[in-house]
């Protein structure tokens, strides 16, 4: 009996990354079919060279299909906020109905060409990620389909979030003006009503507010609020909306029949062993890409069209020059916004360092127009030991052996990839769970150092040169290699944690059951 895996990513990158991973092991290693699934401006953008593969009753296909919101003209939303308010309004859950329903009338022989040879096979399990449960759970069970969530953020961000709801009861988050906190009323069930909220008393950032302790979550013991993923410090719509959005996705996460995190057991076990006690359904099977790269033939890819935009790759060139651990990688995501302010005090703070580098600098990501004089001057003092580039394939990057540090906004993704290679970490969060990610791998992990959140350019050359200084870093390279060790082994073998992990929620609860 065929297999049919319907997979639901949060249309962003950086949840569709892992998602695609996750696929593609199901795809190439298990053998099933899958139907991958993104929004209309995703699939034009990021999949838009990839076309059906083989639909027929003997080999398995991988397909893309896409929605577009409901009441969404052909110009359907791009930017971050507008693809929230779709996600959360259920302009998608239309869409995706229509999607099943188009995929059981096929599975019945019934088709636009009625080729009663033609079955696409059944569907036998829902891959939804937890930022998209606010309508995937609901539709799979009108249709009787199971469905289990995806967690692509960290296992300690969602143990977080879940106790948001403690934050709110005690009076702590948000922290308002005056003094005064109006706790948010919510609705019955799944239904997200309006936060009474006012608006943030700024000086928190500053008095010292946001360095309180929180005591009772055991794994995360010594956390401070600051260090909560920032939906805690509520001002206005969206924020508000998404402070009620992310508790009440918590909630679905550990209520679930089955939870997939892209994390392995002792990189998380504190935290995996609390949130075990919610749910014990918890599958960490993590690091994905190291999964991939052992589990998967590199003739058998389905990629995101931007890995392979270039040819020649001039910057690994750049590497394939430069000495073991003496370069240092700088990212920041693909969404996340940085002022040009500090874009240039980043800069030049890398200038001085006269350390070598390789920055992924997106123009799309710098608020504001950027110093075009000041950014060339800097250009021209780092020319030969610094290369910026708008792209580059960061797992390659990350696995050269020339990388000997990465600064990072601490996405999950990033703090993964950055463990699974071994490259330690300046920790620079800038919003949501990048900032529970950094205190984890700083104050847990032994693995990064925080850079302050008002970066300045003393700063970030002193960090640099205490990463890239070998004798300064030596106690931070053990704990990385002991991590990227650890990350080998539950990935690479058969017989590793993950792996293991993966083939049980295969057959356990993804898999159609033989009768």
């Amino acid at each position: 009996m065929e297999n049919h895996v319907i997979c639901v990513p949060f249309p962003a990158q950086g949840h569709i990354r892992p998602m695609l991973k996750l696929a593609k092991l199901l795809h190439f290693k298990f053998n099933f079919n899958i139907t991958f699934v993104n929004t209309h401006h995703i699939h034009q953008t990021l999949f838009k060279n990839h076309h059906t593969c083989s639909e027929n009753n003997k080999t398995p296909f991988f397909r893309f299909e896409s929605l577009r919101p409901e009441g969404v003209s052909d110009n359907d939303p791009k930017d971050i906020l507008s693809v929230i308010n779709d996600v959360v309004t259920n302009k998608l859950e239309l869409p995706l109905k229509e999607l099943l329903m188009s995929n059981l009338r096929t599975s019945n022989n019934i088709n636009s060409n009625n080729n009663s040879n033609y079955s696409r096979p059944r569907i036998s399990c829902m891959i939804s990620d937890v930022a998209m449960s606010s309508f995937t759970l609901r539709v799979a069970e009108e249709f009787g389909i199971p469905a289990v969530l995806f967690e692509t953020a960290s296992a300690c961000s969602l143990l977080a979030y879940f106790h948001f709801r403690q934050l709110l009861d005690k009076g702590i988050i948000p922290p308002l003006q005056g003094g005064v906190n109006i706790v948010p009323t919510m609705g019955d069930g799944d239904e997200i009503r309006p936060f009474p909220l006012k608006s943030l008393d700024e000086s928190c950032e500053t008095n010292g507010y946001l360095e309180k302790t929180i005591d009772w979550i055991p794994s995360l013991k010594g956390i401070c609020l600051r260090d909560m993923p920032t939906f805690i410090r509520t001002t206005i719509d969206p924020n508000d909306l998404m402070l009620n959005i992310v508790m009440l996705n918590a909630q679905r996460a550990l209520n679930s029949r089955a939870l997939i995190i892209n994390t392995f057991d002792v990189l998380e076990q504190d935290v995996l062993k609390e949130l075990s006690t919610i749910n014990p359904n918890i599958y960490p099977i993590g690091p994905l890409n190291l999964l991939v790269d052992y589990h998967i033939s590199k003739n058998d890819t389905i990629s995101i069209c931007d890995e392979g935009d270039e040819e020649d790759h001039e910057y690994m060139k750049w590497l394939d020059t430069q000495e073991p651990n003496s370069v240092l990688y700088i990212s920041f995501g693909t969404i996340e916004c940085v002022n040009q302010e500090k874009i240039i005090e980043i800069a030049w703070g890398l200038a001085n360092s006269l350390s070598k580098f390789l920055w992924v600098v997106i123009s799309d990501q710098v608020t504001g127009e950027l110093n075009c004089r000041e950014f060339n001057r800097f250009e021209e003092e780092i020319k030969g030991r610094g290369v910026l580039v708008d792209w580059c394939d960061q797992e390659s990057v990350l696995a050269h052996p020339s990388i000997g540090g990465f600064l990072t906004h601490c996405g999950w993704n990033s703090t993964i990839e950055s463990i699974s290679y071994g490259v330690p970490m300046i920790c620079w969060p800038l919003v949501a769970d990048q900032v529970t990610n950094a205190w984890y791998c700083c104050n847990r992990l032994g693995i990064g150092m925080k850079m302050g959140e008002e970066v300045k350019s003393d700063d970030v050359e002193s960090m640099v040169k205490e990463l890239m200084d070998k004798d300064n870093g030596k106690n931070m390279e053990a704990e990385t290699m002991k991590w990227r060790k650890l990350a080998t082994e539950v990935s690479m073998s058969s017989n590793g944690s993950s792996y293991v992990n993966l083939s049980n929620v295969v057959n356990d609860v993804i898999k159609i059951k033989q009768q």
